[in-house]
C-alpha cells in the first residue's frame, strides 16, 4: 500500500501533473514535427524568420500566413492526374501547332544535383510529371497558371516568396524558353526566372541570370525574392544602383503592394525551326511559396525553422542524455557508497578521500576545461560522449556520500547482525538487505540527478562549448538570447519555451524526489 499512499502526497501529485504535461508536450510533438534537424537547411524555411506563433497573431493583426501553390504534395510532385486541371492545361490545336498534355505516372525528377532540401523546396520527388508534347511549324506560348487571394497585412522585412520547377525535355529541331512570373492584382508582372535551351535575341538583357537547360536530364530551377539580384526582374525593373542592395525588399513590397487575387504563372515559349519541329517537356515540382509571418505552435527562429520542432528535438535529447548520465552517476555513486558504507575501514577512507578530492574541484569550470582539452586531443571524438564521460566523472561523489550515509545507518540495524549470525556472506547481506533498504534513496537521487545533469549540459550549450549542431534546450536559450535584441518583439516565443521547460522540469523532479525521500524517511523514522 506504500505507492498509493505516496501518490496521495500533494507535492507528489502537483509534481507529477507538471511532469506529465511537460513530457506530453515533448513526446506528443515528436509524432507530428518534421524529422529534419532544424539547425540544417533541411529543417529550415518552415515560414519566414521570426514568424510569431499562429495563436499569438491576434496580438499582431492580420499577419500573412504561409501560402502554398499548390497546397498538397500530390499536386506539387505531380502524383495525381488532378495536377493538369490545377494548372489549367488542356489539349488543343492552334495555328497549325498541336499541344498534347498527359499525366505521366512513371517518369519524374531524379538526379537533380543542384537541389537543396528545405521545408519549402521540392526536388528529386520521383515518378510523376506533366508531359507536354508540342508539334508544329509556328511559335507558340503555353501558359500554366493558378490564382490565390492575398487579404492580409503588407509583408514585413523578413517575408520572402519563391518559385521553383523541375523540368526535363527532348526536342527535335525545336527550341524553347521556360519562364516563371508572379502577377499581382494591379496586373504588374514580376519575372522570377528565365531558362531554356536557347536565349532569344530579346533576352540579352537578362543573360546573366538565364539558366541553360540541357536535354536528357532533370533540371531544378528555383528563384526567390530574397535573392532578387539573381532574377530577370532585377535586370528589367530599372532600379537604380543605389537601390540594388535593397532589391530583395523592393521586389517583395512592389509585388505584394495590395490585396486581391494574384496569379502564379509558368510560361513555355515554343520556338520551332521548321515544319517537322517537336518539343516534349516534362514538368514536376511546380511550386510557389510565400513564407508567412505566423506559423505553428511556437513560431520560427531566425532561420525560419520551427521553434516547436527545436523544442521537441531538444527535449528528447536532453531527457535521454540526462537519463543515461543520471543512471551512470547513480550506478557509480551507489557502488562506491555501498562499499564504503558497508565495509568501512581503509576502503571507506580511500573511497571517501577520492570523492572529497573531486568535490573540492570547481565543477563547471573544470568541466569546461576538460571538454575543451578533450576536443583538441580527440578531434574526431563524439562531443556527446565526451560530455557524458566528463559529467559522470565529476558528478558521482555527492551521490556516493548520500548512499554511504544511508548504508552506515542500515549496517548498524539488528537484522544485519542477525543475518551475519545466520552465516550469510557480505555480498548476500548487501544484495538481500542493504540494497533493498537503500533503494528508495537511490531512486530519489536519480530523480535529483536528472535535472542537475540537464542544467549543467544546458549551461555548456548556452555558452557555446557544448552541443550546437542540433537542438538542445540549452543552445536554444543561447541562440535566442543572442538574437533577441535585434528580433521583433525580442522573439519571446523562441526564448521562453526552453527556459520554462527547464524550470518546470527541475521543480517537478525536485518535488518528486523530495516526496520519495520524506515518505520513506518517515517509514524508517528518519524524516529530514
Amino acid at each position: 500500500m506504500r505507492i498509493p499512499t505516496l501518490l496521495r502526497l500533494k507535492t507528489m501529485i502537483i509534481a507529477l501533473v507538471i511532469l506529465a504535461v511537460l513530457l506530453g508536450s515533448v513526446i506528443g510533438g515528436y509524432l507530428i514535427i518534421p524529422e529534419a534537424n532544424p539547425y540544417t537547411p533541411a529543417g529550415q524555411d518552415a515560414a519566414a524568420p521570426y514568424a510569431v506563433p499562429y495563436w499569438a497573431s491576434i496580438f499582431y493583426g492580420n499577419l500573412p500566413p504561409n501560402i502554398d501553390i499548390p497546397p498538397t504534395y500530390d499536386l506539387i510532385a505531380a502524383k495525381s492526374p488532378n495536377v493538369i486541371n490545377y494548372w489549367h492545361l488542356t489539349n488543343f490545336t492552334y495555328n497549325g501547332d498541336k499541344v498534347t498534355v498527359i499525366w505521366n505516372d512513371s517518369f519524374g525528377p531524379t538526379g537533380e544535383s543542384n537541389f537543396e532540401k528545405t521545408l519549402s523546396t521540392y526536388g528529386n520527388t520521383g515518378n510523376g510529371s506533366i508531359e507536354i508534347i508540342i508539334t508544329g511549324p509556328n511559335p507558340l506560348n503555353l501558359t500554366l497558371y493558378h490564382t490565390f487571394d492575398y487579404t492580409y497585412l503588407p509583408p514585413g522585412g523578413f517575408n520572402t516568396f519563391q518559385m521553383q520547377a523541375s523540368i526535363y525535355y527532348t526536342s527535335s529541331n525545336a527550341f524553347f524558353v521556360f519562364n516563371g512570373y508572379l502577377i499581382n492584382p494591379k496586373n504588374e508582372s514580376f519575372w522570377m526566372f528565365a531558362s531554356g535551351n536557347t536565349i532569344p535575341t530579346n533576352y540579352i538583357t537578362i543573360s546573366p541570370v538565364f539558366k541553360y537547360i540541357g536535354a536528357g536530364t532533370w533540371n531544378y530551377i528555383i528563384s526567390s525574392s530574397g535573392s532578387a539580384s539573381t532574377t530577370p526582374w532585377f535586370y528589367t525593373s530599372n532600379i537604380s544602383v543605389a537601390q540594388a542592395a535593397l532589391a530583395y525588399n523592393i521586389l517583395l513590397h512592389e509585388a505584394f503592394n495590395t490585396t486581391g487575387t494574384y496569379i502564379v504563372e509558368y510560361q513555355i515559349n515554343y520556338i520551332p525551326n521548321g515544319g517537322d519541329s517537336k518539343l516534349t517537356i516534362y514538368l514536376s515540382d511546380l511550386f510557389f511559396k510565400f513564407l508567412g509571418s505566423r506559423y505553428g505552435l511556437l513560431g520560427t527562429d531566425n532561420n525560419g525553422a520551427s521553434v516547436y520542432a527545436e523544442y521537441v528535438q531538444g527535449g528528447l535529447f536532453d531527457l535521454g542524455l540526462a537519463l543515461v548520465v543520471g543512471l551512470a552517476i547513480v550506478g557509480v555513486g551507489a557502488v562506491v557508497g555501498l562499499l564504503a558504507g558497508y565495509y568501512g575501514g581503509k576502503l571507506d577512507q580511500i573511497l571517501i578521500s577520492i570523492s572529497d578530492f573531486i568535490l573540492l574541484i570547481p565543477g563547471l569550470a573544470l568541466l569546461i576545461i576538460l571538454i575543451t582539452i578533450f576536443q583538441q586531443i580527440f578531434l574526431g571524438a563524439n562531443k556527446v560522449l565526451l560530455i557524458i564521460i566528463v559529467l559522470v566523472i565529476l558528478s558521482w561523489p555527492p551521490t556516493a556520500r548520500i548512499i554511504r550515509g544511508q548504508t552506515l545507518a542500515v549496517r548498524s540495524m539488528p537484522f544485519i547482525e542477525a543475518a551475519r549470525a545466520l552465516g550469510m556472506s557480505n555480498m548476500q547481506i548487501l544484495r538481500k538487505h542493504v540494497i533493498r533498504h537503500v533503494m528508495p534513496i537511490i531512486i530519489a537521487q536519480l530523480i535529483f540527478d536528472i535535472p542537475a545533469v540537464i542544467g549543467i549540459e544546458s549551461a555548456l550549450d548556452f555558452l557555446g562549448i557544448g552541443i550546437i549542431t542540433f537542438p538542445t534546450w540549452g543552445n536554444m536559450l543561447g541562440f535566442s538570447a543572442n538574437a533577441a535584441l535585434s528580433a521583433p518583439s525580442f522573439a519571446w516565443w523562441w526564448i521562453l519555451p526552453p527556459g520554462i521547460a527547464l524550470f518546470l522540469l527541475g521543480i517537478s523532479l525536485f518535488y518528486v524526489g523530495e516526496a520519495i525521500t520524506r515518505y520513506y524517511g518517515s517509514l524508517t523514522g528518519e524524516v529530514h
